[in-house]
């Protein structure tokens, strides 16, 4: 991802939160202060909560805590949608014209990232495994992990998915979207209702998650999800 785009899911997240951004989920899952952090940060206390009553995360939480072993239960690796590069002219537009213009050039070039490939949200398919036995388990975890508990916190970071977990429920299709770089989550009803990117405290390790698609022989995104450490 490209600076001017790196700059404009910063602005994005950071209008939405308080005070405090954690760096990464391994920082948000401890009380500790860390060394040479100001004195509000480390007052500060990390608080979870469930989702809100009636939203999709909600929802897809319900019908995953339903979710019987008969039911299938599918992990996917996803190459994210590559954001492009925004005339620099548009930006000294009004800010309604300029908005509507982004919106039109990237819902198009999703499109077209689409095109002649299966897609979930933009994010083309490399792959998939239909999970069974301790597999399924760590992706159930998972998937429970990152829709039930709601941190007190945003990630100044644009969520890049590189991971979704799928099953169905009651005739409706739920799709997961993982990003474990930015802790951040996403959720997908019958590929129209979309829940928007929210922030996750857990969702598992990723390595056991690449670990069974790997097995599988399912081909991993490029970039590594789990900060950047790989590229």
């Amino acid at each position: 991802m490209d600076s001017r785009s790196r700059g404009w899911g910063f602005a994005l997240v950071l209008a939405s939160m308080l005070f405090l951004i954690p760096v990464s989920l391994a920082s948000a899952q401890t009380d500790e202060p860390r060394a040479g952090t100001s004195a509000e940060e480390q007052d500060f206390k990390v608080e979870l909560e469930p989702p809100k009553a009636g939203s999709l995360r909600a929802k897809a939480l319900a019908a995953l805590t339903s979710l019987d072993r008969a039911q299938a239960l599918t992990l996917y690796s996803l190459q994210p949608w590559p954001t492009p590069r925004t005339p620099a002219a548009w930006y000294k537009l009004p800010e309604a014209e300029q908005s509507e213009r982004v919106a039109a050039f990237f819902e198009k070039d999703r499109r077209r990232w689409c095109r002649g490939h299966a897609c979930i949200d933009a994010n083309r398919v490399l792959g998939r495994v239909e999970t069974s036995g301790a597999d399924r388990l760590a992706v159930l975890q998972a998937a429970r992990d990152a829709l039930g508990k709601v941190p007190n916190f945003g990630y100044a970071c644009a969520a890049e998915y590189r991971h979704a977990i799928a099953f169905a429920d009651q005739g409706h299709r739920y799709e997961i979207l993982l990003c474990y770089h930015c802790g951040q989550v996403k959720v997908v009803v019958d590929g129209k209702e979309r829940s928007g990117d929210q922030s996750a405290y857990e969702m598992g390790d990723l390595r056991t998650i690449d670990a069974i698609l790997t097995r599988a022989g399912v081909l991993l995104a490029k970039g590594a999800d789990a900060g950047d450490e790989d590229e």
